[in-house]
C-alpha cells in the first residue's frame, strides 16, 4: 500500500515520490495494492490533474482518496464528472454514542477519569455545545482536559478552553530557538484579532494580515511576543485553518473565547457587544465571558433589563391574554368534552388577539392550506415579534446565568425569574401556533421554524391534543442544556417556592426531574401532593419520570427515587388527597414500572 500526502505533491513529482515509496519499503512497482491519497481537496492546485494522472498512471490499482470538504459544502454535491474513475462516496460522519463510549472506556481504563456514564455525558455534552464534530481525536482532546479537571457539571468551559490551551502552548513542537509564548499573553493578542474580525464581519484572513495586525498591535502595547509562533501553534492544532488560500478560526467557539476575554479587557468593546443586543447573534461570548470569573454583574443587570423588555414587547404585540392556559382544561384522562373545551379556548384567545387578520383567518377556517401566505405573515409577526431575539435572549441569559454563582443572589434570582417568564412566553406562542402545526405539520418562516417530527395522532383533533401535551417538553429541551448546572440548584428550588403561575412551576418541576441536582426529589413530591389527582400536570409528571427511569444513566439511588416517584403519582392519582403515605405507595407493584431500555448510542 502506497501513502500520498496530497499537500506535499506536485503534477510533475508523482511518479518520483511513488518511487522513493517504493524504495523505502523494498516493494516491487507490480506489488502495489493500493494507493491512498490523502489530504485531498477539490479546490487545491491542479487537484484534478493529480488525481487523473494517479487514476491513469494505476488505472488497476484500487485508489482511496481522502477528501478533505469544507462544512458549508457538505451537503453540495460533488464535483467528480471530469475524473476519470468512477468512485464510491462515503462520507465519515460523527460516532454515535456507542463509537464515544468505546474511546471514553479505554482511555478511562488506562487513566482513570470517574464514572463512565459521568464523563460521556459531559465529553458528548461539551461536543454538542462547542459545535463539533464527535471525532476520536476530538473526544481524546476533552479526556486529556479532563485527566485533571473532570467536573461533570457543564460548567466553567471558559477554563475548559484555557486548560486546552495550556495542553496546545506547552506542546514539545515548539522549536527550542523559539520563544514560547505566554498563554496570557497570547489569548490577550488574539482577543484584539478576534475583536477585530468581529467589527468588520470578516472572519477570513490571510498569513501576513495575521501577522502585520498582530505585530502592530504588540508593538502599541509594548510586549514582546513572537506572533508567527502563535500562528504556527495554532494553525498546527488546527484551531485555524486553510481554506481557499486564506485562513479562518476552524471551529467558531475559538473565536468566541477569545473575543470574550478582549470584552473583559476592553470598555469599549465590551460596550459594543451589549449596545442594540448584539449578543443574540453570539450567545457563545456570553458564556465565555461570565466563564471568566463567574461574577459579571454588569452582563446579568443588561439580560434582566432585555428580557424584560423584549417579553413585554411579544406578550403586547401577539395580545394573548395572561390567564390563556389550556392545560387547566386537559385532564389524565381526557373526555371528548375536555378536548373540545381546549380547541375553544385557544380559538376565542387567539381570535381576540392583536394577531394579524390573517393569521386568524387560519384558526376560523384551519382547512384551507394557506401555507404560502402564511409564511410571509410569519416573516413580518416574527420581525415585529422579535421572536428569534426572545430565543436568543433565553439561551445567551441562561448561560449567563449557569456561569455566575458569585453575583449577589438578589439579581441572579431576578434574571431567573425572567428567563421562566421567557420559557412560558415560548409556550404561548407554541400554544397559539397549534391548530397550524397540526394542519400542516410545521409553521416556518424565516429566522425560525417548527415542525411535527413523530406520530401525534390521524386527526387534526388528535394532533391538536398531542402538540399541545408536548409543548412544556420541547420548550425544557431547547434551554435546559444552557441554564441548568448542580450548582443552580438552590436557585431554582428557591423560585420553586415563590412561583404562582402554573405553567412556569410545572416546567421547572420537570426540569428538576431532568436534570435531578441534590433533594431535588423532595421538591417533586411536595408538587405531586399540591396537584389534582386527574389534571394533565399530574400525567405529565409520570410521563417524566417514566422516561428517565427506561432511558436515563441513572444510579441505583437515583433508580429507587424515580420508581418511588412513580408509584406515588399512580397512588395519588387512585385515591387523591395530599401525599399518600408510604404504605400505600409502597403497595404499588413493581410491574407498573417500565422497563429499563438504554441506548448507548
Amino acid at each position: 500500500m502506497i501513502y500520498l500526502d496530497f499537500s506535499l505533491i506536485e503534477l510533475h513529482t508523482i511518479e518520483k515520490i511513488i518511487d522513493i515509496e517504493l524504495k523505502d519499503f523494498n516493494i516491487e512497482k507490480q506489488n502495489i495494492k493500493c494507493i491512498i491519497l490523502d489530504s485531498w481537496i477539490l479546490t487545491g492546485k491542479n487537484a484534478i490533474k493529480i488525481l487523473n494522472k494517479i487514476c491513469e498512471l494505476y488505472t488497476d490499482i484500487p485508489l482511496v482518496v481522502m477528501q478533505t470538504i469544507e462544512d458549508s459544502q457538505f451537503f453540495g454535491s460533488s464535483n467528480i464528472e471530469s475524473i476519470n474513475r468512477e468512485f464510491e462516496i462515503l462520507h465519515l460522519l460523527a460516532l454515535p454514542r456507542g463509537h464515544v463510549r468505546k474511546v471514553v472506556s479505554e482511555y478511562n481504563k488506562k487513566r482513570h477519569i470517574g464514572d463512565e456514564n459521568d464523563v460521556i455525558i459531559k465529553v458528548t455534552d461539551d461536543l454538542d455545545v462547542l459545535n463539533i464534530h464527535r471525532t476520536p481525536l476530538n473526544c481524546l482532546t476533552l479526556l486529556k482536559v479532563a485527566e485533571n479537571f473532570f467536573d461533570k457539571s457543564p460548567i466553567n468551559r471558559t477554563v475548559m478552553l484555557e486548560n486546552i490551551m495550556t495542553i496546545l502552548f506547552n506542546m514539545e513542537e515548539i522549536p527550542n530557538y523559539k520563544i514560547r509564548p505566554d498563554l496570557k499573553d497570547c489569548t490577550y493578542v488574539l482577543g484584539y484579532f478576534s475583536e477585530k474580525m468581529i467589527r468588520n464581519e470578516n472572519y477570513i484572513f490571510t498569513r501576513d494580515y495575521f501577522l502585520k495586525e498582530l505585530k502592530q498591535f504588540c508593538s502599541d502595547q509594548l510586549m514582546d511576543i513572537e506572533v508567527e509562533v502563535v500562528f504556527d501553534v495554532l494553525f498546527v492544532n488546527n484551531i485555524i485553518i486553510k481554506r481557499n488560500g486564506s485562513y479562518c478560526f476552524r471551529f467558531s467557539y475559538w473565536l468566541y473565547f477569545f473575543a470574550a476575554n478582549r470584552m473583559h479587557h476592553d470598555d469599549n468593546f465590551l460596550k459594543y457587544i451589549f449596545t442594540d443586543k448584539r449578543y443574540v447573534s453570539f450567545p457563545e461570548i456570553i458564556e465565555f465571558y461570565t466563564g471568566i470569573d463567574r461574577r459579571r454583574e454588569d452582563a446579568l443587570i443588561i439580560f434582566i433589563n432585555d428580557m424584560k423588555e423584549i417579553c413585554d414587547i411579544v406578550n403586547l404585540k401577539v395580545g394573548l391574554p395572561i390567564e390563556m392556559n389550556p392545560y387547566k382544561f386537559i385532564k389524565w384522562n381526557p373526555t371528548p368534552e375536555s378536548l373540545e373545551k381546549v380547541k375553544n379556548d385557544i380559538s376565542e384567545k387567539v381570535l381576540n388577539s392583536n394577531l394579524p387578520d390573517s393569521v386568524k383567518d387560519h384558526y376560523a377556517d384551519k382547512y384551507y392550506d394557506y401555507s404560502k401566505p402564511y409564511n410571509q405573515t410569519i416573516h413580518s409577526i416574527l420581525q415585529e415579534y422579535s421572536l428569534v431575539v426572545l430565543m436568543q435572549s433565553i439561551k445567551a441569559s441562561s448561560r449567563a446565568l449557569r456561569n455566575s454563582d458569585f453575583v449577589k443572589p438578589e439579581i441572579r434570582r431576578e434574571l431567573l425569574s425572567e428567563i421562566f417568564k421567557g420559557w412560558e412566553q415560548m409556550s404561548r406562542v407554541l400554544i397559539a401556533l397549534t391548530p397550524l402545526l397540526a394542519l400542516n405539520g410545521r409553521a416556518a418562516f424565516d429566522g425560525a421554524a417548527f415542525c411535527l417530527y413523530g406520530n401525534f395522532g390521524d386527526t387534526i383533533e388528535k394532533k391538536i391534543n398531542s402538540i399541545i401535551q408536548n409543548v412544556p417538553f420541547n420548550v425544557i429541551q431547547w434551554y435546559k442544556n444552557d441554564l441548568f448546572s448542580h450548582k443552580i440548584g438552590p436557585l431554582l428550588f428557591n423560585q420553586i417556592k415563590n412561583e404562582t403561575n402554573e405553567l412556569k412551576k410545572h416546567e421547572m418541576i420537570n426540569l428538576l426531574i431532568y436534570e435531578r441536582p441534590r433533594n431535588w426529589e423532595l421538591y417533586v413530591q411536595n408538587y405531586i401532593g399540591a396537584i389534582s389527582k386527574n389534571s394533565f400536570y399530574l400525567y405529565d409528571i409520570l410521563q417524566t419520570l417514566k422516561i428517565e427511569y427506561r432511558y436515563g444513566f441513572i444510579s441505583p439511588k437515583i433508580k429507587f427515587d424515580i420508581s418511588y416517584l412513580i408509584k406515588m403519582c399512580l397512588a395519588k392519582h387512585e385515591i387523591g388527597g395530599v401525599i399518600p403515605s408510604k404504605t400505600i405507595i409502597n403497595k404499588v407493584p413493581d410491574s407498573v414500572l417500565p422497563e429499563r431500555s438504554i441506548d448507548s448510542d
